[in-house]
């Protein structure tokens, strides 16, 4: 469960990352009016100019009401660290998905296939940039893990693993895993790509660039996670995900990186010794 301490920076860094991206907004809409001519997010292959004002204000009430029902786990009831918590986790992340996709499709009219580049799949290329990106990112996101929790332990000597984490590796029952690895390999790649890379990325691309919708959306991305400990290793992940997003133009590679990346974790936490 989160304490009180852990709560508040995640919750002081939600509101410094929000007001930070508010302010950076304005910032590129001013260098944009002075430099007309340049084509801010034209960067990559991820698709960008279909998203508009309407979906920057959808972004902006998504955040602040994320912000204003942030609350210490254990007031959370949605607990992960129950079979019933685990399930109503992955209820929760599939009805934003499926209510982002209507309204993308229903209400902006937009072609998802199109949008998150899932015509015409190249999958021979696609999946040697799978197979190159998990590599780098199990190498790199490790080591910065480890690197961190280095550092963590002389600042914040009492900082636990991941809730699910300890109750995962605690746990004798067969459901309670299934479950969780379900939600960690299926689940969470489907909902959260398609929240962070395919909404967040991309809108915030729109209206910024390619480099700072992948730090902003990042940071966002790591913080919802509710871990401290997690943070920078989290924010490096994401990072990851956005310039493989980048470079092929097709959601599908950052679903597979992160199936990918949680069911090695799995796989360590069920058989490694620490």
């Amino acid at each position: 469960m989160v304490d009180a301490s852990t709560f508040g920076v995640l919750h002081d860094l939600s509101i410094f990352v929000s007001i930070a991206t508010a302010l950076s907004l304005a910032g590129y809409y001013m260098m944009r009016h002075l430099r007309p001519e340049v084509s801010w997010n034209q960067e990559g292959q991820v698709l960008s100019r279909p998203y508009g004002a309407a979906d920057l204000l959808v972004l902006a009430v998504m955040g602040l009401a994320y912000i204003l029902t942030m609350q210490p786990r254990e007031a959370d009831a949605g607990n992960v660290t129950s079979e019933s918590g685990v399930i109503v986790s992955m209820a929760f992340q599939l009805i934003v998905c499926v209510g982002l996709l209507l309204y993308l499709f229903q209400i902006r009219g937009l072609n998802l296939a199109e949008l998150f580049g899932l015509e015409h799949l190249p999958w021979r290329s696609l999946l040697r940039t799978v197979a190159v990106f998990t590599v780098i990112i199990l190498v790199s996101v490790n080591l910065l893990s480890a690197l961190s929790t280095d550092w963590l332990r002389d600042i914040w000597p009492n900082v636990q693993p991941q809730d699910m984490v300890k109750a995962f590796k605690g746990s004798s029952g067969i459901g309670y895993k299934i479950l969780v690895i379900i939600a960690a390999v299926v689940i969470a790649p489907l909902a959260e790509e398609t929240l962070f890379r395919g909404f967040v990325y991309g809108v915030l691309k729109r209206y910024t660039d390619a480099p700072f919708a992948a730090l902003s959306s990042s940071l966002m991305f790591a913080i919802i996670h509710m871990h401290v400990g997690a943070l920078l290793p989290l924010c490096a992940l994401a990072v990851l995900f956005c310039v493989a997003y980048e470079l092929t133009g097709c959601l599908l590679v950052p679903m597979l990186l992160h199936a990918i990346f949680n069911g090695v974790s799995i796989t360590w936490m069920m058989f490694g010794e620490s």
